[in-house]
């Protein structure tokens, strides 16, 4: 079975068909770009299948690309200097009927001549119009051989989780024509047998070089469905003198997840070598390593431009054959669109490489990046999420309004509740870094111990925190939006949601945490009065609304409560405050506030909710970045430590 979101194993087991177009071409007209070993099909696809055209509106059918050998132009058309080689390389034209036989020998000997101009290859005419395929609007049922995988002990940190193992399918990592040491690392290394449904309908698409925009959910095994023919790259053709691979992670966890996985999947091929850099960690270390340039290079935006403007990196990528941007959706919705514009515009033309693109939905951001990054007639759209139903349709939610006196206590409450249903796994989402650290500590010195994760924390303890998160039961994480974003957390029992959210697609991506894979789940939604508008963003969906409870009922939490605000640090108070301001500051025209009763509703808050005798004091350049210079009610001097501070995650720390 698989893992995770780059586990194998899982594939959807009541699915017979995953929509796959081609934009303006049939693959049975393309080109291949290797020669390799056809594959038994244990689950044939229909000949036809119809999707629609999310680049251009257009409708059209395609062919899988299971067995189809391709035609044409070559994968690598390179448009820079190549060393040379003895001899050109010779593809064998396989003679077949109805499934090609590509030979198993890979020639020794290549050579490409120095600046080949790139031939456009013809395409075929997009074919007619063919009904769109009906998905089941629940999850599908696990394939039997789920069942067989769960009993197979998989590597250290697998993150084979329920989400994967619901879209197990009966399609084996064996039955790839991909390099023999890949199949065996699948096997011993990470010990998966078979593919999810999202790598069963891609990785044969990405074998045969065209791009690849793929729609498919966190969790569901996207990591080798890129990871696969990435390697391939990097042992079907001359090793370049540079980085072979690149893959953008919106996440440090992320980035750190696919080096994991990819270290794993290479680990009997000599020579093949990965490298991760992200934010937090000292630019000095990401430099050593590009002294003998990886294969494989694993990013997160901002330090990946950091190094391409700055550092030298552009020069060791003037050779790159294949560009991954994995969690596409969560890039942009980061506010990583300039950062993956210029990215682009350092990298060598996209026509010279194969371009895969991943994301668990298809806004008009992720549409305009795939029209820059994609190749215009060589590209394939695959869907294996379809029109199923959505978690917000049918996940219980309920909104609670109260006062900001109120909300701890009311949040106290309500994870004593959630704790009481059985392996009870919890994730409590919160404005900004600096808040999750406040509640944070306010929990644990009521003696309520919960997980931490957040910016502010260190990578290792971000790390620590995740995996047991991820592997453990009965627990409960408070965490920053930010943070959260990427992984796959299974077997989530509630999802709880403190403060206003930065818009109805973000309610929606964090109550999607709960109830995956068919399991039950429930979401609430906690909101001081004064954000209650915001209730109307979500009005169609199935969430009931209750006041806060009466001051009885929240009699018993109380001295807990009180005790906690008399111990906490002033430090965790003063950030706070910060980031209370900042945050709001970006949201004023939403809430209706002047700066005035902005920072008249931050003083009422840390000293009527959080108890602190004064008004902290702020940095003269904190209030004039927040455009507050001059506004009455703010104490201005200096705190020993920053914190806080604008929307999503108190300031800084978005995996750059």
């Amino acid at each position: 079975g698989g893992g995770g979101d780059g586990g194998g194993g899982g594939g959807g087991g009541g699915r017979a068909a995953v929509p796959v177009s081609l934009d303006g071409m049939d693959l049975d007209q393309s080109n291949s770009w290797y020669a390799g070993s056809s594959a038994p099909q244990p689950h044939p696809a229909p000949k036809h299948v119809h999707s629609e055209s999310i680049l251009d509106g257009a409708v059209g059918t395609s062919k899988l690309a299971k067995t189809h050998h391709m035609q044409g132009a070559p994968l690598h058309p390179q448009q820079y200097q190549q060393p040379p080689f003895q001899q050109q390389l010779q593809y064998q034209q396989p003679q077949y009927q109805q499934q090609p036989q590509f030979p198993q020998q890979q020639p020794s000997q290549l050579q490409y001549p120095p600046q080949p101009q790139f031939a456009q290859p013809q395409f075929a005419a997009q074919p007619a119009q063919f009904a769109q395929p009906q998905f089941a609007a629940p999850a599908p049922a696990p394939h039997p051989a789920a069942a067989a995988a769960r009993a197979v002990p998989g590597p250290a940190g697998c993150r084979t989780s329920s989400t994967t193992m619901s879209q197990i399918t009966g399609n084996r990592f064996n039955e790839l024509p991909i390099n023999a040491l890949s199949k065996r690392a699948l096997a011993e290394v990470l010990r998966y047998e078979f593919m999810t449904l999202v790598q069963h309908a891609s990785i044969p698409t990405s074998l045969t070089g065209v791009d690849v925009l793929a729609k498919a959910k966190t969790g569901t095994g996207k990591t080798l469905a890129f990871l696969i023919p990435a390697v391939e790259h990097i042992l079907r053709a001359p090793k370049v003198q540079g980085i072979c691979v690149l893959i953008i992670s919106p996440t440090r966890e992320l980035a750190q997840q696919i080096e994991e996985e990819a270290n794993q999947l290479c680990k009997l091929q000599p020579g093949v070598r990965v490298q991760c850099i992200v934010g937090g960690t000292k630019p000095g270390r990401d430099l050593e390593g590009f002294r003998h340039p990886p294969d494989i290079l694993v990013a997160t935006p901002g330090r990946l431009n950091d190094h391409l403007e700055n550092n030298g990196l552009q020069r060791i990528v003037t050779q790159l054959r294949c560009l991954i941007l994995d969690e596409a959706d969560q890039l942009l919705d980061m506010g990583f669109r300039p950062a993956i514009l210029q990215v682009l515009r350092c990298l060598p033309p996209k026509e010279t490489r194969q371009t895969m693109l991943f994301s668990a939905t298809m806004p008009q951001d992720v549409k305009t990046i795939a029209s820059l990054a994609l190749r215009d007639k060589k590209q394939a759209f695959i869907d294996t999420v379809g029109k199923e139903d959505n978690t917000h349709q049918h996940v219980e939610q309920l909104a609670v309004v109260c006062t900001k006196e109120a909300l701890l206590p009311e949040l106290v409450m309500l994870i004593r509740d959630r704790m009481q249903t059985p392996d009870y796994k919890v994730i409590v989402f919160f404005t900004t870094a600096r808040q999750t650290q406040l509640y944070a500590e306010l929990f644990n010195l009521m003696g309520t111990p919960v997980l931490e994760i957040h910016s502010r924390r260190s990578q290792p303890q971000r790390n620590k925190v995740s995996e047991e998160f991820r592997t453990g039961a009965r627990l409960v994480m408070f965490t920053s939006d930010v943070s959260a974003r990427g992984m796959d957390y299974p077997d989530v029992t509630s999802v709880i949601q403190v403060g206003l959210p930065s818009d109805r697609a973000q309610y929606i991506h964090r109550l999607g945490r709960t109830a995956r894979a068919g399991k039950d789940g429930a979401g609430v939604l906690l909101l001081c009065e004064f954000e209650s508008f915001f209730l109307q963003d979500v009005k169609d969906l199935p969430l009931q609304t209750r006041p806060s409870q009466p001051l009885a009922a929240l009699a018993p939490v109380m001295p807990a409560v009180a005790r906690a605000l008399a111990s906490v640090s002033d430090g965790s108070l003063c950030t706070a405050y910060q980031a209370w301001l900042g945050f709001y500051n970006s949201s004023l025209r939403r809430m209706g506030w002047t700066k005035a009763e902005l920072v008249a509703e931050a003083n009422d808050w840390i000293t009527a909710v959080m108890n602190r005798a004064e008004v902290p004091p702020l940095d003269p350049k904190t209030v004039g970045k927040m455009g507050l210079k001059g506004t009455p009610g703010l104490v201005i001097g200096r705190i020993e430590s920053g914190g806080g501070g604008g929307r999503g995650d108190g300031g800084g720390g978005r995996g750059d």
